[in-house]
């Protein structure tokens, strides 16, 4: 073989080579093409999953934060509620001691209210008992002691039965002076220390029957009228009237100033009296 066929088979076999090699380039080209179309491919996936995960964590954050704000709302929603709770136990134990104080102003109240009732009573009463010591020495005259004995029974007791006898020295005996409201055929003449009656008239005591009930027909008191230690009559009270259910304290007082009152006054009479008939 020539050198110039020599040539031209080397030529044919680099060419073919070059060939194959350039083919094999394109291959290779195409293979970094597609290579690389998918790479843009994941990088544009890896972008979006990027800005994906970006707003996850913008997302995350805000929710953090948000959390946090919460937490320190909660916390102090938390110390705002203890507060309210103590200044609610400390408004119930105020209230409470108001309470406990109201208790007190109300019972002093009605303490306070019960002495002004009783010192208003007790003024009435003594405004009562003075009258009744004014009107039993206001007349000399029997008829009108007797009357006067009668009305403040009638009254100031709250008895509309009463009767008024006088001790007779010479008889020895109790004789019926004047009644109101009490058949006579119930007023006898006793004996001095003869029957209850007389014989608690013996020991000068006032005999007061405190459970006899207003309307009851039982004798309700027995006052002897006394001047100094001797028994010169007595005044016997029956029923009590239908309102007044039973003998009070100043009924007692009562007793005691017309044990003493009214046999003076009952005396003076008397004693007038019999001066008058002398004089005539």
């Amino acid at each position: 073989m020539s050198t110039e066929e020599k040539n031209r088979a080397y030529i044919t076999v680099v060419r073919e080579e070059l060939q194959q090699y350039t083919q094999g380039l394109l291959r290779e080209n195409e293979k970094l093409r597609a290579m690389a179309t998918t790479l843009e491919s994941d990088k544009r996936r890896l972008e979006l999953e990027i800005i994906e995960a970006r707003v996850v964590l913008q997302q995350k954050e805000e929710l953090r934060r948000a959390a946090e704000t919460f937490e320190a709302a909660r916390m102090e929603t938390l110390m705002q509620l203890e507060k309210a709770r103590h200044d609610c136990g400390v408004a119930t134990m105020e209230l409470e001691r108001l309470r406990a104080r109201f208790d007190d102003v109300e019972q002093e109240n009605e303490k306070y209210a019960a002495q002004y009732h009783q010192i208003e009573l007790h003024s009435s009463n003594l405004s009562n008992l003075y009258v009744a010591s004014y009107q039993l020495h206001a007349s000399v005259e029997r008829d009108a002691v007797l009357s006067t004995i009668q009305e403040i029974v009638v009254n100031l007791i709250g008895s509309e039965e009463v009767a008024i006898f006088e001790f007779h020295e010479e008889a020895g005996e109790f004789r019926l002076a004047s009644s109101f409201g009490v058949e006579k055929s119930r007023l006898k003449n006793f004996k001095a220390g003869s029957g209850p009656i007389g014989s608690r008239l013996l020991s000068g005591e006032v005999f007061v029957n405190d459970h006899v009930a207003g309307g009851e027909d039982k004798l309700t008191a027995c006052v002897p009228l006394r001047i100094g230690d001797r028994v010169t009559g007595a005044i016997l009270v029956f029923r009590l009237l239908e309102h007044k259910q039973s003998l009070q304290p100043v009924d007692h007082e009562l007793f005691e100033l017309l044990g003493i009152h009214a046999s003076t006054a009952l005396y003076c009479a008397n004693l007038h009296e019999a001066t008058a008939l002398a004089v005539h």
